[in-house]
C-alpha cells in the first residue's frame, strides 16, 4: 500500500507525523498537559521540515492582568495553529499608554497582531446600581471610546491588527433576579458594553469573544476569584488552554490559517439510520423524534457554515444513487445536493475518497475537515491522512453540533462577497471542467468559454478579499507572502507600487476575484513581489493576461526589465516553471532583489510582445 507523504517522511526520520500527532493532542489538552505538549512542539518547530510550513507572526500582548502563566501555553497554541510566533509582552497595566506612545519597544517591535487583554474586573467606570438607562448608555459610550480609540490610533500608526476581548459576566449578582430589570446592574452593564463593542469596533479591531467561551464553560469554571485576588489572573487554570486555543485560532485566521472544506459522512452523521437498509422513508431527520430533531439541528449548523463560505462535500461508503436520493426525496432534509461541491459515495476507503475530493477541488489535504460518527472510520482517515482534521464526535448526535463548533476549525475575521458565493463559484468551476472533458483543442475550448476579465489596481472595496486571498493561497503562489490588511492599504496608496487584481467571468458564471499581483519600482526594474492565483482557474491564461499588464506598466514607467522571484515551499511546486513559461530567463545579477534561497528571473522589456490570450477585458 502506498504511503502518505507524512508517513513517508516519518519512515525516513522526518518530524511531520510526530508534529501532526502533537497538534491533534493539543486540541483537547488541559493546562498542565498543554504545557508539556507545547515544549515538544517548540522542539519540533525548530526542525527544517516543520519550520518551513509555519507562518511567522510577531504578536504583541498588552494586558491589565497577569499573563505570564499563559505564555507557554499560548506559544504552543500558536504553533499548533500553524504559526511561528515571536512574542512581545508590554509591562503589566500599561495598555493605553503603550498603544498611544509614538515610539518605544512596542512600536519598534512592529507587531503583525496586537492582543489587548482587559479583565472584566478592570472595566473602567461601572455605573451605580441605581443608574438610569441614559446614565448607563453614557457610561457605555465612554468605556467603548476608552477601549477602542487607543486601538484605532495604534493601528493607524503601525498597521497592526488588533484583537480586543469582550467581557464575561461578574460572579456576583447584587440585585439578584431583579437585576435583569436594572440598567445599572453589573451584569446588565457588561451585556450592554459587549453589544456596543461589537457594533462599534472598526475593521481593524477584532473581538475575541470571551463571553461565548465563559458561557460554554460556565463563569464559575472560567474565572477563579482566588487567583484574581492573589495574582490578577484573568482566567482560571481550568480554562486557560481553551483561552489560548481560541486566541490562536483567531490570530491564525488573520493570517489565513483556517480550514476551507467540511467533508461529511452520511448515515448516522447527517441523519439517523442507514439509508441503504432503511430507505428514504426510514431514516430519522426532522421534527417528531428527539433523534430526528438533533440531526436537523446539526444540518442547520452545517448549512450556516456553508452560507459563510465553508465548502461542503460528502464522503460516504454507500451506493451513489441511493445516497443522493435522501437529499432529493426526503421532505425534512435541510441540506440539498446543490449545497455540496463534491459528492463521493463509493465503497472505497474513505481516505481514498478524501484524496479524490482534495484533488477535485484543487485543495491541499490540510484544508479538509472530516466528520464521521464512526470511530473506526475516523481512525482510518487520521492514520492514512494525518493532514486532515478529524474531530472526535460524541456518541449522542445531539452533541455533534457542539463538538464541531468547539473544535474552532473554521475561524473567520471577515465575510466577503466571495465567501458568500464560494459554493456557487466552485459549482461554476465544476461545470467548466465538465465542459472541457474530452476536448482536444485547448484553444477552441478556451475561446468557447467567453471569458471576460476585469483587471484593477487595489481598490478599497476589495482590500479584505485581497488580504484573504494572499494569506490563503499556497499552490499558485510564487513567493507565499503573508500580510495584514494595513499592508494592502499601504500598497494601494504607494505611487511606487504596482498593484493588480483580476476578476473573471465566463459563460458559466462569475468566478470572483481570483488573482493578485503587486510589486515595486527599483531603479530601472519593475520588481514583482507577489503573484498568486486561485487554482480553480488554472489553465485559463490569466497569468498571460497579467504579464501583458506588467509589460504595459513597465513601458509606461520607462522600465528596462521586469524581475520576479520564485521561492519554493512544500506546496508551490505547481509554479516552479511559471516565469520560464512566460519567456523570462534566470537572472544571476538579481541577488539584491530576491530573498535568500529564491530564484530570480527577468524579462527585458525591449522586444517583448504581449502574449495571446482568450480573455477579453472590460473596464
Amino acid at each position: 500500500m502506498s504511503m502518505t507523504p507524512a508517513r513517508e517522511a516519518a519512515r525516513h526520520g522526518g518530524a511531520t507525523l510526530d508534529w501532526l500527532a502533537l497538534v491533534q493532542a493539543w486540541s483537547t489538552a488541559d493546562y498542565s498537559k498543554a504545557i508539556s505538549l507545547s515544549r515538544r512542539l517548540k522542539v519540533l518547530a525548530a526542525t527544517p521540515e516543520i519550520h518551513e510550513r509555519l507562518v511567522p507572526v510577531r504578536l504583541a500582548i498588552l494586558s491589565s492582568a497577569t499573563i505570564e502563566f499563559l505564555r507557554p501555553v499560548l506559544e504552543g497554541a500558536l504553533l499548533a495553529a500553524g504559526l511561528n510566533p515571536t512574542l512581545h509582552v508590554s509591562p503589566y497595566g500599561q495598555v493605553s499608554t503603550s498603544l498611544l506612545q509614538a515610539s518605544g519597544p512596542l512600536v519598534d517591535f512592529e507587531p503583525h497582531v496586537t492582543v489587548v487583554l482587559t479583565a472584566s474586573l478592570h472595566v473602567p467606570g461601572f455605573p451605580p446600581l441605581t443608574a438610569s438607562r441614559d446614565e448607563v448608555e453614557r457610561t457605555v459610550d465612554e468605556v467603548c471610546h476608552s477601549l477602542i480609540a487607543p486601538c484605532v490610533a495604534f493601528n493607524e500608526r503601525t498597521g497592526s491588527e488588533i484583537v480586543l476581548n469582550n467581557f464575561h459576566p461578574l460572579p456576583g449578582r447584587p440585585a439578584g433576579n431583579f437585576g435583569a430589570k436594572l440598567p445599572g446592574d453589573p451584569t446588565q452593564f457588561i451585556r450592554r458594553l459587549n453589544l456596543a463593542l461589537s457594533d462599534r469596533a472598526p475593521r481593524s479591531v477584532h473581538i475575541h469573544d470571551l463571553v461565548s467561551l465563559a458561557e460554554r464553560r460556565g463563569v464559575d469554571a472560567w474565572f477563579d476569584e482566588r487567583y484574581w485576588y492573589l495574582a490578577k489572573q484573568p482566567v482560571s487554570f481550568e480554562s486557560a488552554a481553551d483561552y489560548c486555543r481560541s486566541l490562536a485560532s483567531l490570530v491564525g485566521a488573520l493570517l489565513g490559517r483556517t480550514r476551507k472544506c467540511l467533508v461529511l459522512d452520511l448515515d448516522n452523521t447527517l441523519w439517523g439510520g442507514v439509508i441503504g437498509d432503511d430507505g428514504v422513508a426510514g431514516i430519522q431527520i426532522g421534527e417528531g423524534t428527539a433523534l430526528g430533531e438533533a440531526f436537523k439541528a446539526f444540518q442547520q449548523y452545517v448549512l450556516a457554515l456553508k452560507q459563510r463560505g465553508v465548502l461542503l462535500a460528502v464522503c460516504s461508503k454507500n451506493d451513489d444513487r441511493i445516497a443522493r436520493s435522501a437529499f432529493t426525496d426526503h421532505p425534512e432534509m435541510v441540506l440539498r445536493l446543490e449545497d455540496f461541491v463534491a459528492f463521493k459515495a463509493t465503497w472505497r476507503p474513505k481516505s481514498e475518497q478524501l484524496r479524490a475530493i482534495a484533488a477535485e477541488l484543487d485543495l491541499p489535504l490540510e484544508a479538509l475537515v472530516f466528520v464521521d460518527d464512526n470511530p473506526a472510520e475516523r481512525d482510518e482517515v487520521a492514520r492514512a491522512l494525518p493532514e486532515v482534521a478529524v474531530p472526535d464526535l460524541p456518541d449522542d448526535p445531539g452533541a455533534f453540533l457542539r463538538a464541531l463548533d468547539a473544535a474552532g476549525l473554521f475561524e473567520m475575521v471577515t465575510l466577503t462577497a466571495e465567501d458568500v458565493q464560494r459554493t456557487a463559484t466552485y459549482q461554476v468551476r465544476r461545470q467548466s471542467i465538465e465542459a472541457a472533458t474530452g476536448t482536444t483543442d485547448v484553444g477552441a475550448y478556451l475561446a468557447s468559454l467567453d471569458m471576460t476579465a476585469m483587471v484593477r489596481p487595489f481598490e478599497p472595496m476589495a482590500f479584505e478579499r485581497i488580504t484573504q486571498l494572499v494569506n490563503k493561497t499556497n499552490q499558485f503562489n510564487l513567493t507565499t507572502p503573508r500580510v495584514v490588511l494595513a499592508e494592502i492599504q499601504r500598497l494601494a496608496s504607494d505611487p511606487a507600487a504596482i498593484t493588480r487584481t483580476v476578476r473573471l467571468r465566463d459563460r458559466f458564471g462569475d468566478h470572483g476575484l481570483i488573482s493578485v499581483l503587486y510589486g515595486h519600482v527599483q531603479a530601472d526594474c519593475l520588481v514583482v513581489d507577489a503573484w498568486l492565483m486561485s487554482c480553480r482557474v488554472l489553465g485559463r491564461g490569466v497569468e498571460r493576461l497579467l504579464l501583458n499588464e506588467l509589460l504595459a506598466s513597465a513601458c509606461a514607467r520607462g522600465m528596462q526589465m521586469i524581475v520576479g522571484c520564485y521561492k519554493a515551499t512544500n506546496r508551490n511546486e505547481l509554479v516552479r516553471g511559471h516565469y520560464d513559461s512566460l519567456g523570462f530567463s534566470r537572472y544571476s545579477g538579481g541577488d539584491a532583489i530576491g530573498s535568500p534561497g529564491a530564484e530570480v528571473w527577468r524579462l527585458m522589456v525591449a522586444g517583448a510582445v504581449p502574449l495571446e490570450t482568450h480573455i477579453a477585458t472590460q473596464d
